[in-house]
């Protein structure tokens, strides 16, 4: 039974002519050239080469055999290929969560950029509450997690990417509009839309009201803070909401202004810890501080 090292010196001296220029070819010595022909020829029970002035013709047989070998190499070499490019970080997959405003405002940038430049990386995108995107990191089903303001938690890495802070989003014919930074006593009698205080970004705004001296009472409430924004957007009320879902959802009937006291949402990316970051997925994350940044 031939080898493939075997037949990729025939296949060498078939090529060029001798075996000097097969041995450099493949970097072996001459002398491992010729025994290996000799070696396949007394195991093959065949004549594959005729010397003619000083040059080693295959034979028919040789030939044939060859032709049969073509597809066997063009095999070894787009391995040899997707092993490279998997080193590089050209080709994989990558399965991506992150919680609804972060799908949203966020990640459509990241994963066009990303594609552009990496145009063999499959990305699959899934939005869930914070709960399941540490579940599904933890578990493997995804890759890397997005969330705001996310918790600790045994089985996963959190990476911080960026400092969000909370802003007002409303009509531009509002009487808020008018204002420098918007407060809690501002929004006092207002018809506010905003995320639960069930929720982390809730309860967030919900505690910068109550040092503010306010209670905060949404007259609706939702889960997702780019509900709240697009609720502002469709004309109903004021929203606190973060920076990017924010700017998102702007259009020229609406106004962004500054909230206070200042609410930041730490926007992280979460990893399992118990698996190591490839290249690919590792080149995403910068992706998404380079939108970030920019």
């Amino acid at each position: 039974m031939l080898n493939l090292r075997q037949l990729e010196v025939l296949r060498a001296v078939v090529q060029y002519g001798t075996t000097t220029a097969a041995a450099e070819w493949l970097g072996m010595s001459q002398p491992s050239i010729s025994n290996t022909v000799r070696h396949v020829e007394t195991l093959l029970g065949l004549k594959l080469f005729d010397r003619v002035s000083n040059r080693l013709v295959p034979t028919q047989e040789a030939l044939t055999l060859m032709e049969d070998c073509t597809a066997l190499f063009q095999l070894r070499d787009a391995v040899n290929q997707k092993a490279a490019d998997l080193k590089a970080g050209r080709i994989g997959q990558i399965y991506i969560t992150a919680t609804a405003e972060l799908s949203e405002a966020l990640l459509p940038r990241v994963m066009a950029a990303y594609k552009t430049e990496h145009a063999r990386v499959k990305l699959t995108l899934e939005t869930n509450r914070i709960e399941n995107v540490l579940t599904s990191v933890e578990s493997g089903l995804a890759d890397i997690g997005f969330m705001y303001s996310g918790y600790q938690r045994k089985g996963v890495v959190m990476e911080p990417l960026a400092t969000i802070p909370a802003v007002c989003l409303c009509r531009h014919d509002h009487p808020l509009a008018g204002y420098d930074e918007i407060t809690p006593a501002d929004l006092e009698g207002v018809d506010l839309v905003g995320p639960q205080t069930e929720n982390r970004a809730g309860l967030q705004i919900a505690t910068a009201f109550r040092i503010a001296g306010h209670e905060y009472k949404p007259e609706v409430e939702v889960r997702f803070m780019n509900s709240a924004a697009q609720m502002v957007r469709s004309g109903w009320g004021v929203t606190i909401t973060d920076a990017l879902t924010a700017r998102n959802a702007l259009t020229p009937d609406l106004v962004i202004r500054p909230f206070a006291p200042q609410v930041d949402f730490l926007l992280t990316c979460v990893t399992a810890s118990h698996k190591q970051i490839p290249r690919h997925l590792r080149r995403f994350i910068q992706q998404c501080r380079g939108v970030l940044s920019g």
